[in-house]
């Protein structure tokens, strides 16, 4: 065998291999960290295990599929958002699909704009499950208008939603969690 079609060869393993590794970048969600992961043997979704984790907006959209996934993975869920019946629904479905008890989801109704809320809201977190690993700020509103027919009062309550009570619900968890972990935040 000649080295010229030693060399054509291994060049052509070499364009094989390139090509199988970007057909499965396209094929995923386009996350390089997690493609890296993958191909070292780990899997970062193990480490939920046994976390808590609070979804804010978790009755309807993102929110609620998030709750769906994390309830696959053995984490505690705490739910939240204004509906109680509709967490409700999702509580019963998450218990149904997912790997958790009823001891293992909390529901939380609560009003993300009612900022005097946060505080009593995250004292009953810790009252349930002790620590809070990861907060999940999902909830909030959009407007569907043209700005010039929408009013500044419907600014303002967006901005009371979707910033201010999300900034404040996070003031009230982080203290918690730099206590906790300190060499992770």
């Amino acid at each position: 065998m000649s080295w010229d079609l030693l060399l054509w060869l291994l060049a052509l393993c070499v364009l094989l291999a390139l090509v199988v590794q970007l057909v499965r970048f396209l094929r995923a969600d386009g996350d390089l960290t997690l493609l890296w992961a993958e191909w070292q043997g780990r899997r970062p979704e193990w480490e939920l295990t046994d976390m808590v984790v609070w979804v804010t907006g978790a009755s309807s959209g993102i929110g609620e599929e998030l709750a769906y996934q994390l309830s696959k993975l053995g984490v505690s869920l705490v739910l939240s958002a204004r509906r109680e019946h509709e967490l409700e629904r999702v509580k019963r479905r998450c218990l149904e699909n997912g790997n958790l008890k009823g001891k293992d989801i909390l529901v939380l109704p609560f009003d993300l704009a009612d900022i005097s809320s946060h505080e009593v809201a995250t004292k009953a977190v810790l009252q349930e499950f002790g620590k809070i690993d990861i907060l999940v700020n999902n909830g909030g509103r959009s407007q569907r208008s043209l700005c010039v027919e929408s009013s500044m009062d419907v600014y303002k309550e967006l901005i009371e939603l979707n910033y201010l009570g999300t900034v404040s619900l996070t003031k009230c968890v982080l203290p918690h969690m730099i206590e906790r972990n300190k060499e992770r935040l």
